[in-house]
């Protein structure tokens, strides 16, 4: 049975540039995934991946996770780091939906 959960919380964008993610980025999320623009998401080690979260009624899936500095927050996968500078940091509803 699925549980779901509704919370107001930062919302970021990251890209898979080092930037971003760190000297040791490889471009593959924690779920061993490559990320897509539109699904994945990033997410606290206390969501499971595979997870379903809604934003702005669109859904993405837990596929990747933040450094534990940033659990309180939820972070976009974008294409480039232009679009995920453009998205910044918002404070939205957030629908989690876990197994």
């Amino acid at each position: 049975m699925p549980v779901t959960n509704i919370i107001t919380a930062t919302v970021t964008a990251y890209c898979s540039c080092r930037v971003c993610c760190g000297p040791n980025a490889h471009g593959i999320t924690a779920s061993g995934t490559p990320p897509v623009q539109g699904r994945t998401i990033a997410a606290s080690r206390s969501i499971p991946l595979g997870s379903k979260v809604i934003i702005a009624e669109k859904t993405y899936v837990v596929e990747d996770r933040l450094a534990k500095r940033f659990d309180n927050r939820f972070d976009l996968f974008f294409r480039s780091h232009q679009e995920a500078k453009r998205f910044g940091k918002r404070t939205l509803k957030v629908m989690i939906i876990t197994k």
